[in-house]
């Protein structure tokens, strides 16, 4: 293992792969992955890529066809736990498992393919960043031009973000005997939303909220899943955080975070992978350029973009709002959700 690396990413999930990608297709092959994960590895997910994203990676070199995705047709819209909408699916799609494991492998493959080095089941024990070094849990010292954090939400990043607000995701998944569906719940957390998918006698279940101390999360998904006449398995409860709002995305000039740790995920969908993967390209031309206002000018737009979905999740998940949405202006709701769906999941040729 060499001791400096033209460009150190912390991280191997989508973000930071991305980002060696897009660093090579750049013409920048000195690139070392540090991962504290054993890879394959399990992410909280819930297990649904769309359309758009698709297209992402796929620019990226990602054939679906090694990942057994395909789309599900029923898709439906409840309130309460009474179905309200449905909508011809044409912009998720899923895997055999509803989980990401597949997916993340297949594009882990892809890098490993370039010649990239990849460290994983290592964590970052300290980084001096006066100094252009990492050092390892396992003793060693990296030095590099620039460093990446792809570490996710709650990974050794997270000491250089202020904003402390987050939403939850919980899932348990399952294998039980329904029909292929999408489900999506409303009324279920207080600023979210709920899911129950299944497809090919795999069954994930799970929900959002911003996360509030107060609530116990585990008793809500027992109670979910009891309404929905489904076994409670605890044992396979998995639960993750998301961040809500872009960070600062550039520190001391060399180092950046992407995906989730610069808080590139909707606030109100959710929906990250898409961002993960696009910061990651962003980053790599700054890196390239060796100008960090692309990366930031980018930031800045999905910062108010991101800002506009915060501000439409704190009024859409208003009771009197779900009200009238779901009781009063029911035939409105079905055109709002359908022109949504069309234009920002699905990719326009």
């Amino acid at each position: 293992m060499k001791k400096k690396y033209k460009v150190v990413i912390i991280g191997c999930g989508p973000s930071g792969i991305s980002t060696a990608l897009n660093l090579i297709n750049n013409g920048i092959n000195d690139i070392l992955i540090i991962e504290k994960y054993k890879i394959p590895r399990y992410k909280c997910c819930a297990g649904y890529i769309t359309s758009k994203t698709k297209r992402e990676y796929e620019k990226l070199g990602l054939k679906f066809g090694l990942c057994n995705y395909s789309l599900i047709k029923d898709f439906n819209i409840y309130y309460k736990l009474k179905m309200r909408q449905n909508i011809k699916n044409k912009f998720l799609f899923t895997n055999k498992n509803i989980d990401r494991v597949e997916l993340d492998f297949n594009f882990y493959k892809i890098l490993r393919n370039k010649g990239v080095k990849v460290f994983d089941g290592v964590t970052i024990k300290e980084h001096q960043v006066n100094k252009n070094n990492v050092i390892l849990s396992n003793g060693y010292k990296v030095f590099y031009d620039c460093l990446v954090f792809a570490d996710g939400s709650c990974g050794y990043s997270e000491k250089y973000r202020q904003e402390k607000a987050e939403n939850i995701a919980m899932q348990v998944v399952f294998p039980y005997e329904i029909p292929n569906k999408i489900d999506i719940h409303f009324g279920i957390t207080k600023n979210g939303y709920a899911w129950v998918s299944s497809y090919n006698n795999i069954v994930n279940v799970g929900f959002t909220d911003v996360f509030d101390k107060n609530v116990n999360y585990n008793k809500k998904m027992e109670e979910f899943l009891t309404s929905l006449k489904l076994p409670y398995f605890k044992e396979n409860l998995r639960g993750a955080f998301t961040p809500i709002g872009i960070k600062n995305g550039v520190i001391n000039n060399n180092v950046f975070l992407v995906g989730d740790a610069v808080g590139a995920c909707d606030p109100l969908t959710l929906s990250g992978l898409r961002y993960a993967l696009t910061t990651g390209r962003y980053v790599s031309l700054a890196i390239k350029n060796k100008n960090n206002k692309i990366y930031e000018k980018f930031l800045k737009k999905l910062k108010f973009k991101f800002l506009f979905m915060r501000f439409l999740q704190k009024i859409f998940y208003l009771k009197i709002t779900l009200f009238c949405v779901f009781n009063i202006g029911c035939t409105i709701f079905k055109k709002i959700i359908s022109f949504a769906f069309n234009n920002f999941f699905v990719n326009k040729k």
